[in-house]
């Protein structure tokens, strides 16, 4: 159950104003009047709230539930618990997802500014821009309206934020610019220095990192993940991809959009990544390869080739997930076999 000294509820809501939601609709003989006050888990759940079943294993929980009405697909009408209101939708889980994004929408900018922000003259603020204490806003820098700046943030000279972005605590933004509403959490650092060097036995050479971090529009960046800026072309990432905490993202990396990266996953410089994409957790991709659109890479895989498009990737080196389990079962009854001849 969500806090409330955290978070805060809207609502109520009739049935009729959940069903008006994209991809739900109101079950026959419901009454679409019926007042719901919050979302909730179905053993949760009691009198006035909504809860989802989107896994048949939770279906004897389904039976007993005491909430007023649960999200469901048509499969299950005929397990209806007497007195229960449904909202059908064919994805329940997505279908919960905006409905409690309905009841506990994103905080709204409150267009503050805090007397310690640090803001150079030249810089150019949206309407309800609201900036949290001790952040440094550099020159040029232009923020788009309802964009939300956390405190001890840092927004280096000439990054360009969209409208309704909203930066978390201590985030450092350098050489960049951001499209609307992008969510960038604690501490992730974005358009450092790229890690671009000519080897010499006597001092390494610095080579000039001199492109930019270029980011779309309705991306998340996880807390304390690092995106480097271009050598020369700049580091792309596309509309609404979402990318983990902890996560290394290498310079001239092209990654497109509705790609989705989990947590401590590294991906080297000169990287593509196709739209798409599902890359798993402690994965490491090796630089100037290709992931093709849609491919999937399954956790601490390690990848040093490219990935066609559609395919899923496991193991180290990754080859398809098929071809990576059969030889871990051959494998397995070899080790086996060698056992038994040594007993």
């Amino acid at each position: 159950m969500p806090d409330p000294h955290f978070y805060h509820r809207a609502g109520p809501f009739t049935l009729r104003e959940l069903g008006e939601l994209p991809d739900i609709e109101l079950a026959e003989n419901v009454d679409p009047d019926l007042l719901i006050s919050d979302v909730k888990p179905l053993d949760q759940a009691g009198e006035g709230d909504i809860t989802f079943l989107s896994n048949p294993k939770y279906a004897d929980a389904f039976q007993i539930t005491r909430a007023s009405a649960c999200i469901a697909s048509r499969k299950v009408l005929d397990k209806l618990p007497k007195g229960l209101s449904i909202l059908i939708a064919t994805d329940p889980y997505k279908a919960y997802a905006r409905v409690a994004t309905k009841f506990y929408p994103p905080a709204s900018s409150s267009g503050r500014i805090h007397p310690t922000a640090i803001i150079a003259p030249s810089a150019r603020l949206g309407a309800d821009v609201a900036i949290g204490p001790y952040a440094v806003i550099g020159e040029r820098v232009e923020i788009g309206e309802g964009t939300v700046i956390g405190p001890h943030t840092v927004i280096n000279d000439g990054v360009q934020l969209g409208a309704r972005c909203r930066i978390g605590a201590s985030a450092v933004l350098s050489y960049c610019i951001v499209g609307d509403e992008v969510a960038i959490y604690s501490g992730a650092k974005i358009g450092e220095d790229g890690f671009g060097f000519a080897p010499d036995p006597v001092g390494h050479v610095k080579i000039p990192q001199l492109g930019r971090v270029i980011i779309g529009s309705k991306v998340e960046i996880g807390a304390n993940t690092t995106i480097d800026r271009g050598a020369g072309p700049d580091t792309r990432i596309g509309d609404n991809t979402w990318i983990d905490n902890l996560v290394q993202v290498g310079h001239n990396v092209n990654i497109g959009k509705g790609v989705i990266i989990a947590a401590q996953t590294g991906v080297s410089g000169s990287t593509v990544i196709e739209d798409y994409a599902v890359i798993g957790g402690q994965v490491g991709l090796a630089g100037h390869i290709r992931i093709g659109t849609a491919a999937q890479i399954t956790a601490k895989s390690g990848v040093i080739s490219d990935i066609p498009a559609g395919q899923i990737y496991a193991g180290y080196p990754a080859r398809p997930r098929k071809q990576f389990f059969r030889q871990m079962a051959i494998l397995g009854k070899l080790a086996k076999n060698k056992g038994s001849e040594n007993d």
